[in-house]
């Protein structure tokens, strides 16, 4: 175990026994360290069930093709820790995180703290002492209570689509989960939301109302052409045709349009909007995967077999996947599936037993509570699902599907997906950095 391992345990012992969802802990440990959260460049604050981390690589693609410089702090690492920040736009260095951590470990004292909010604080010291023109913010879990909303005055606030997840800590219902999310609604700070429910939105537009918020629905500005690939922004009477993003799935079309609606508002010159769309990268979201060992491995059974990877992990994740599959040779499709046993993987899996041809269940690796493949098996085998194979890992997943070929059209087409951790995985696996 490296140093920065040793570092990341020892934060994650000092845990506390009950999560209350309260910001107490966070505000104590951030007056100790002299309350770098006040001293951050403009913040553009997000939150959401899906879509937020590829909502903010589109916006800090806008950003940064204008000349912008920006800090990013986003969650959870697909394989190091040390993606969840970015200083200025490059990733925070192995020396860097290690010296904020450590100053945080310190000044804490041993005293109980979640794991994100001793972390959370961490950013907000690397990102106080280095100067940008914006820092993008990705809340952890709900909004209200999670330990980036202490941030007060927000240049923007940001809602991408509410679905159910977190319910352990939210609630039970997508009322609950979309009150807990609205809590990052300020007062007279505007307020960008993605298309959401019709339960959903009525709780946001009250809670809008109530503070005050400008409230701009991303999706009553756009069209979509699916001919010519193109989102047409109206605003201000006048309309703007743009790219659909680099980024794919028809999901990535609304968070496009969340995105530029951002970018719009803060006044990014319409030409950077549109070539950072078109350059915007961010892994393990319907990724192809196009070189690296998994990909050899494939290949070598049938150069036109493709590799994909999704790291979407809830119901309506799974309906986007869905939707997106047009993406995906559909004819010969296999999954390779894990998941955590806290997730919804029942209706994960029931929206993808028709169009798949096999599903194969993999536990993952290094993760205190994985969904056991005995698990998996019997309820897909209840869902409708013929033909399941429980895998002793990925490798042994690909093999056996790569090797199982049938009829006329023997090459097939790959997805792991179910749990962003499974993703990250696989990425790991694969050995291409990312």
């Amino acid at each position: 175990m490296n140093l920065m391992d040793e570092i990341l345990k020892r934060l994650e012992s000092l845990h506390p026994k009950i999560i209350d969802l309260k910001l107490d802990r966070v505000k104590k440990l951030l007056r100790k360290l002299g309350n770098p959260e006040r001293s951050l460049p403009p913040v553009i604050h997000v939150a959401g069930t899906n879509g937020k981390g590829s909502t903010i690589a589109m916006i800090k693609a806008g950003l940064q093709r204008s000349g912008l410089k920006t800090h990013i702090y986003t969650s959870p690492h697909l394989v190091n820790f040390n993606e969840r920040i970015e200083i200025r736009g490059t990733r925070i260095s192995e020396d860097a995180l290690k010296e904020v951590l450590s100053e945080c470990e310190k000044i804490n004292k041993a005293e109980p703290i979640t794991f994100f909010e001793i972390t959370t604080c961490a950013a907000f010291l690397a990102f106080s002492r280095a100067p940008a023109d914006y820092t993008l913010l990705e809340v952890g879990l709900g909004g209200e209570f999670d330990a980036t909303n202490v941030i007060q005055n927000p240049a923007v606030s940001i809602i991408t689509p509410i679905s159910f997840d977190h319910r352990e800590y939210l609630g039970d219902t997508i009322k609950k989960i979309a009150a807990a999310k609205a809590g990052i609604i300020k007062k007279n700070i505007t307020t960008i939301i993605s298309k959401q429910s019709p339960a959903v939105k009525k709780i946001l537009q009250a809670k809008c109302k109530e503070n005050k918020s400008d409230a701009i629905w991303s999706e009553d500005e756009f069209t979509v052409s699916s001919l010519r690939k193109s989102i047409t922004h109206t605003h201000n009477k006048k309309s703007i045709e743009f790219p659909f993003p680099s980024l794919i799935g028809t999901h990535q079309v609304t968070n496009a349009m969340t995105a530029i609606t951002a970018l719009t508002y803060l006044k990014v010159p319409e030409k950077h909007i549109f070539d950072g769309l078109k350059c915007t990268y961010w892994p393990g979201r319907l990724q192809k995967i196009n070189k690296g060992s998994l990909y050899e491995l494939v290949k070598n059974y049938n150069t036109k077999n493709e590799l994909w990877i999704d790291g979407g992990h809830n119901e309506d994740a799974s309906v986007q996947l869905r939707k997106s599959l047009g993406f995906i040779n559909k004819k010969n499709i296999h999954i390779i599936f894990g998941s955590l046993r806290n997730k919804d993987h029942i209706s994960f899996l029931k929206n993808l037993v028709d169009i798949a041809s096999s599903l194969c269940v993999v536990e993952i690796e290094n993760q205190s509570s994985p969904l056991l493949k005995t698990v998996a098996v019997s309820d897909a085998k209840e869902m409708g699902w013929k033909k399941i194979y429980p895998a002793n890992n990925i490798r042994d997943a690909l093999k056996h599907i790569c090797s199982s070929r049938e009829g006329t059209d023997p090459h097939v087409s790959i997805l792991i997906c179910g749990s962003l951790y499974l993703a990250g995985q696989a990425l790991q696996e694969n050995g291409i950095c990312i």
